[in-house]
């Protein structure tokens, strides 16, 4: 994949992943920027949803507990889905790929180096929320001398500086991914393809683990059996 290709790619990846991406927090809450809604919209985009909807549900279900709920910051699974998903169907269409085990294992090469990487994405919202404290005495002092016009702006202003974070952030990160993965893909032998492959299911194992562990809640294990017996019912 050139260069120009890969920064396309990013380009189009950082512009919807960055735009979807306000819905974590700073605008509406529709629960859009949840992985398994953002990737399969992005890899839609990149010419496989299938693909994305794939990665979305593994990534969901690897922070499934982790909810930006309160004062909480969680890791910036959005992120997360946004970059993966786009890499990942984008080399997939661009290079023809079509055999599960190439897909499975260039998903768990893509994770395991995006993981480490989870925790820049918290510091980078957690910068600019800091940044937007300054802008509420702003907002509050126009306020109460009757210039709401000028509120409204510092407002929408807030939002520009997680969008522009956002959109960086992504754009680096899927540029840079899109240039080194595909060679670092092509190096790996058969075998070990194969085993990566094999070991996506830590991904969604953490995520079920989280769920079981807290079933004996609010009659969660009464619901979590009938649901068992309704879908083997249907089998």
């Amino acid at each position: 994949m050139n260069i120009l290709v890969s920064l396309t790619a990013a380009l189009k990846i950082a512009g919807v992943g960055a735009l979807l991406s306000l819905d974590r927090t700073a605008w509406g809450q529709l629960m859009i920027s949840r992985p398994v809604v953002i990737a399969p919209i992005i890899g839609l985009l990149c010419g496989n949803g299938t693909v994305g909807l794939f990665v979305g549900v593994l990534i969901e279900l690897l922070w499934i507990s982790d909810l930006p709920v309160g004062a909480a910051i969680p890791s910036d699974d959005t992120l997360f889905a946004a970059v993966a998903s786009g890499v990942i169907t984008t080399i997939v269409t661009s290079r023809g790929i079509s055999d599960p085990v190439s897909i499975g294992s260039l998903t768990f090469l893509v994770f395991a180096t995006m993981i480490p990487l989870t925790s820049q994405g918290k510091k980078i919202d957690i910068l600019v929320r800091k940044y937007n404290e300054r802008i509420l005495t702003e907002v509050e002092t126009h306020l109460l001398v009757g210039n709401p016009d000028q509120a409204v702006s510092l407002h929408l202003k807030g939002l520009i500086h997680f969008l522009v974070c956002n959109f960086v952030a992504i754009l680096i990160s899927s540029a840079i991914l899109l240039l080194a993965m595909p060679h670092l893909h092509s190096l790996i032998p058969e075998s070990i393809q194969r085993i990566m492959n094999g070991l996506l299911i830590i991904f969604p194992l953490v995520g079920i683990a989280t769920l079981l562990s807290g079933i004996h809640k609010k009659n969660i294990l009464t619901l979590f059996i009938l649901l068992a017996l309704g879908f083997s019912f249907l089998l």
